[in-house]
């Protein structure tokens, strides 16, 4: 029992679980924050809950091994869950407007991106010899200057050049998160796999880091699109806007 405790207390197991639960609290937050009515508060309450399970069911799944590829298996265990996880974000967020409204905030999204200075136990773990420089390099940098500039890029969004600046951080963000996807699958070992490094991935699939791909942080899946959506469109009704007042000069 005392060894079980220490395997999921582990430095590493601390530096995955607590960005989760921070994650978890944060969006929370967000939701509660932006409530004008009764229902919002519901929405909020309900999300929070689901967010909440779905963090400790990944962690059980994780702690039992079934994110780590059987022999034959054709489709990657995280990979798969990776791909249920996003159409369940999206279905929720389509059907729910209450949901939408409550992520209206930009800046608040934005903001969230803050876990992803995670990276830096990446290129720990690269220096370590545990995981492949070919994914903790882009992995690690990418999330690191994602994070860090994250309180700088919600903060400016009002001012001059902030959506063109936010539209930029947002598209590095997205390439990020795929490259980082597609170079763990193509260096764990199995079908997938392309690159043959020493170390390779397998580490990704086991507890803990195998909550990184398999609870993948809502407002780092979906807030990058929502931001960019949201810039591009005051980008164009501020353009458009001008346009009329010039045009309906005398």
């Amino acid at each position: 029992m005392y060894g079980n405790v220490v395997t999921i207390l582990s430095p590493l197991a601390v530096a995955v679980l607590l960005p989760t639960a921070l994650v978890v609290v944060a969006l929370f937050a967000v939701l509660w924050r932006e409530r004008t009515s009764r229902r919002d508060a519901r929405v909020a309450i309900a999300s929070g809950m689901v967010l909440a399970v779905w963090a400790v069911v990944t962690i059980v799944l994780a702690r039992r091994g079934l994110f780590q590829p059987p022999a034959g298996a054709r489709v990657p265990p995280v990979g798969a869950n990776l791909i249920v996880v996003l159409l369940a974000l999206a279905l929720f967020l389509s059907a729910s407007g209450s949901l939408r409204r409550l992520l209206r905030n930009q800046a608040n999204l934005i903001r969230l991106h803050l876990w992803r200075l995670e990276g830096l136990v990446f290129l720990v773990l690269m220096l370590q010899g545990r995981v492949p420089a070919l994914w903790a390099l882009p992995a690690g940098l990418g999330d690191l200057l994602v994070g860090a500039t994250a309180p700088w890029v919600a903060r400016g969004l009002e001012h001059p050049g902030g959506r063109r600046r936010a539209i930029a951080w947002t598209l590095f963000g997205m390439a990020d998160l795929v490259v980082a996807v597609a170079l763990g699958v193509m260096t764990n070992p199995g079908p997938t796999q392309v690159f043959y490094t020493i170390p390779n991935a397998e580490l990704l699939t086991q507890y803990p880091l195998a909550l990184v791909p398999a609870f993948p942080r809502p407002p780092g899946v979906h807030a990058p699109r929502r931001v960019a959506r949201a810039a591009v469109a005051r980008d164009v009704g501020r353009r458009t806007r001008q346009s009329n007042a010039v045009g309906g000069r005398p």
